[in-house]
This record gives structure tokens, C-alpha cells and sequence, in this order.
């Protein structure tokens, strides 16, 4: 049976194709949104200098990195609206959005305080000076202003995890739509702007964040929310609030773990080579090979994202068989996408590769070399990345999170983080780097799977036992 013929004959039940579209393609196009403002951000930088590039990976994703325990622990407010809608209790979407709230809020101070602590740190990463400057500028930037999307996942919550996900598409499209020429003209000094270089990148992002944020605060406060999910008044609900930590926490963990886990890869990549050139080179190749291949991976984050909201509904609700059926027709989704786009990494990436190529940059053709072995490792994992997505979305969206957090420990330290370790001890090429990055990803695939198919997601909730229905696997 092949992969279209697997999402046919129930595309119009529950789970089905049809629901499973209308659900994930607003998500996909909303991710697809922000994986196009990291990728022409990245462009811009890499015409703007070589240094502003090799700097905006490190430091974009140390501070995301930094920021993944609050937002796994906020995003989990998906999962709560989405049970609480299956289950028809929407009088407790609106307190469950405020609790992701409050923990945005703390969550945006204790990352401020990144500001001060920017410089001793990235100076122990041991990048070239030029590249540590514009690294702190950064980072420094990007802390100071962490609580706005801290406050947008919380307030995502409300659309997503009810299924309507339209709306989640239009605001990152308005966020979008301001992000690339924002980035454009702080970048470069354009249409009146002052030319800010990397600080000017993360200024425009910034920016255009704190739009998105508004336009989804003033839709939330709308009358007709008020009065049907309770948005207002604000409220702290201690019950609530402990149980969005007690299921949340273990998520922010996993999500930190990783994503910890992958930014130790990539700033020891920055210190493989026998000269300060070679090491450059490695870098400058890293940031393009990773940022192209966010093409990949960022949509199948609304994938995973529909797996969890359909996973979610569908436990609230009792129905079990209706929650297998959504994951089959995302893991099916997933392969197809994700084969396709491994594919065209490994025997035709050149079109986006040229898209990084600063002309009258003679010496920059050894990079663009590098950046196309570096594309064949990333083709080897990218099916496994989508559905480690896909999988790991399925068994949070009922109440596994401490499972996914236990085994991402194990994973992430002995199977990427060690052996980075000891490849830089034994000074491995390059290549070595990216085989430890494909099987740690493979085996997380692997691991995902393994716990969707046991089926203890399948007897888990995270609401009050108040609301939820009896469980039937028909």
C-alpha cells in the first residue's frame, strides 16, 4: 500500500485527511512563515558580512535555546484547550491561556537578565573575536524583549488548541510581512533607517514580533471570547496553574534538552579546523546548510503541533480510535513532504544554496563546497526530524511529557552531546559531527515511535476528571 493510499479511504472521517488539513495547513503556513523570516534574515546577513552571519546562528539559537524550558512549559497550553474544548468545558480555555500568561511574564524577567551575563559566555564559546562581538549585541537584544514570544505561544494556545488555526496564519503572516523588510532596513540602513548590521536584524524581528503580540491580545479580549471562554478578567487559578507545571515542566525540559543538545553541535562545529580560516569556513557553511534546512523542519512543526491538538480533543473527548487515525494521517503527511525535500538536498540544493553567495566573493566558493556535504547529512535525517515532530507531538497532546522528557535526557547527552565531546577531543573532521547528529536523530525517531505504538498515551489526561468522558477506543 503506498503513502497516498493510506490517507484516502478515511479522508472524511475524524482524523482523516480533510480535518487533519484543515487544521495543519494554516500551522504549516504559519511555521513556514517563520522559517521563511529566519531564512532571508540569514540571507541579508550573509550579503551583510561574513561575521554578522557566522554570528546570528550561535547567538539566535543559544538565546531560543535558553528560552525552550518556558516555552515548552507555556506551550503546553495548547494541550490543556484542546482537552478542555473536547471535552466541552470551554469556561476553562480562557483561565487555562491566563496561567500560560503569568508564567510568560516571569518567564520574560528571568530571561532579561541574559543582558549581563551575554558577554562572559560567549567569550567561553571561543569564536573568533569579531564574531563574539556581534554575537553579544545579539543575544543581549533578543533577552531584553524575550517575554513577547513568550507572551505569543501563551496566547497562541487559544486559537490552535481548539482547532482554529486560521487565525494563527494570518497573524505570522502580518509578522512575517513586517519581519523581512523591517530586517531589510535596520540590516542595510535602508528607506531612512540607520544601518545596524546584526543588531539591526534583531531589532526588525523584535519589531514585528511585538505587532503579532497586539493583534493577538486585542482578538482575545473580544467581547464574544469574554463572554464563551471567560478571557476576562485575568485570573490566577493555583489549581490550574500547578497542573500546567505539574504536565508543562517535563515538556519545557525535553524542548530545552534538545534544542541544548543541538546548539552544543553547532558551536563546537564552530571550532573544528586547524587555523582560524578553516574554522570560519565551518561555521559560515553550518549557519547556510542549517538555515536552508529550516525549510524542512519548520513546517512539520505544525504537523506536530495538529498531532497534538487532535490528539489532545480527541482524549477530552474519550476517542481514541478518531486520535490514532489523526497521527496516521500526519505521520503520512510527514514522510511524503519530508522525503521530497530530502531529496532535493542531496541532488539539487545549489538553487538555495546560490541564494547565500555575496558577489564579488571570489573566496567564498570553498564555503559553498562545504555547505553541499553538509546538505547530505541533513538529507540522511530529515525524514526521522519530522517524525520525531510528528510522534513525540502525538504522546504530549495526552499527558506523556514525562516520558519525553526522561528519554531526551538519555538521548540527548549520550548521543549527541558526549560524543561532540569526544570528537573535538580527538579532533574529528567535520563529517564526524554531522554522522553523531544523524543517528541521534534517527534513534530519537526510533525511541517516539517505539512509546506511540506501547499506547500508554492512551489512558492519560491532563484536565480535572470532572470533564473528561469515558474513554472508547471504537
Amino acid at each position: 500500500m503506498n503513502l497516498t493510499s493510506q490517507l484516502l479511504p478515511n479522508a472524511r472521517k475524524p482524523g482523516g485527511l480533510f480535518q487533519v488539513l484543515n487544521i495543519s495547513i494554516p500551522l504549516i503556513l504559519a511555521s513556514a512563515g517563520h522559517a521563511m523570516n529566519l531564512f532571508f534574515d540569514r540571507v541579508m546577513l550573509a550579503k551583510y558580512s561574513r561575521d554578522a552571519v557566522n554570528a546570528a546562528l550561535p547567538s539566535g539559537l543559544t538565546s531560543f535555546t535558553i528560552c525552550c524550558f518556558f516555552l515548552g512549559v507555556i506551550g503546553y497550553a495548547n494541550s490543556f484547550v484542546a482537552q478542555y474544548t473536547g471535552a466541552d468545558a470551554e469556561h476553562r480555555v480562557g483561565p487555562s491561556i491566563w496561567q500560560a500568561l503569568w508564567l510568560s511574564l516571569l518567564g520574560g524577567v528571568l530571561l532579561a537578565s541574559g543582558y549581563f551575563w551575554a558577554e562572559p559566555m560567549f567569550r567561553a564559546m571561543g569564536h573568533a573575536e569579531s564574531v563574539q562581538e556581534q554575537e553579544i549585541v545579539y543575544f543581549r537584544i533578543l533577552s531584553v524583549f524575550s517575554f513577547i514570544p513568550l507572551m505569543q505561544s501563551a496566547l497562541s494556545a487559544f486559537w490552535a488548541g481548539r482547532g482554529k488555526t486560521v487565525f494563527v496564519m494570518i497573524n505570522n503572516f502580518v509578522v512575517t510581512g513586517l519581519n523581512i523588510p523591517l530586517n531589510y532596513a535596520f540590516i542595510f540602513g535602508s528607506w531612512g533607517a540607520p544601518e545596524l548590521g546584526i543588531a539591526g536584524a534583531a531589532i526588525g524581528t523584535i519589531g514585528a514580533a511585538l505587532a503579532g503580540l497586539l493583534l493577538y491580545m486585542i482578538c482575545f479580549l473580544l467581547k464574544r471570547e469574554r463572554k464563551r471562554y471567560a478571557t476576562w478578567p485575568p485570573v490566577f487559578d493555583k489549581d490550574l496553574f500547578r497542573r500546567m507545571l505539574k504536565f508543562g515542566t517535563p515538556s519545557g525540559v525535553q524542548l530545552f534538552l534538545d534544542l541544548l543538545a543541538f546548539n552544543i553541535f553547532v558551536i563546537m562545529l564552530g571550532w573544528v579546523g586547524s587555523s582560524e580560516e578553516e574554522r570560519l569556513i565551518t561555521q559560515e557553511a553550518s549557519t547556510i546548510a542549517l538555515s536552508i534546512n529550516s525549510i524542512s523542519f519548520t513546517p512539520m512543526i505544525g504537523l506536530g503541533q495538529t498531532a497534538t491538538v487532535l490528539v489532545g480533543q480527541c482524549v477530552g473527548a474519550g476517542k481514541i480510535a478518531d486520535a490514532c487515525r489523526a497521527v496516521r494521517t500526519c505521520r503520512t503527511l510527514t514522510i511524503m513532504y519530508t522525503g521530497t525535500m530530502a531529496l532535493l538536498f542531496f541532488f539539487y540544493p545549489d538553487p538555495l544554496i546560490n541564494l547565500f553567495a555575496r558577489s564579488g566573493d571570489a573566496g567564498q566558493a570553498e564555503t559553498m563546497e562545504v555547505v553541499r556535504m553538509f546538505m547530505r547529512f541533513i538529507a540522511a535525517f530529515t525524514v526521522f526530524d519530522g517524525l520525531v515532530i510528528v510522534f513525540s507531538g502525538a504522546v504530549k497532546g495526552a499527558g506523556d511529557t514525562k516520558f519525553a522528557m526522561y528519554a531526551n535526557v538519555g538521548l540527548a547527552f549520550s548521543l549527541c552531546v558526549l560524543p561532540c565531546i569526544l570528537a573535538w577531543y580527538m579532533k574529528w573532521p567535520a563529517m564526524a559531527y554531522w554522522i553523531i547528529l544523524d543517528v541521534y536523530i534517527t534513534t530519537c525517531a526510533i525511541v517516539f515511535i517505539s512509546r506511540y505504538i506501547h499506547g500508554k498515551w492512551k489512558k492519560m489526561r491532563v484536565i480535572e476528571d470532572e470533564f473528561a468522558k469515558q474513554t472508547s477506543e471504537e
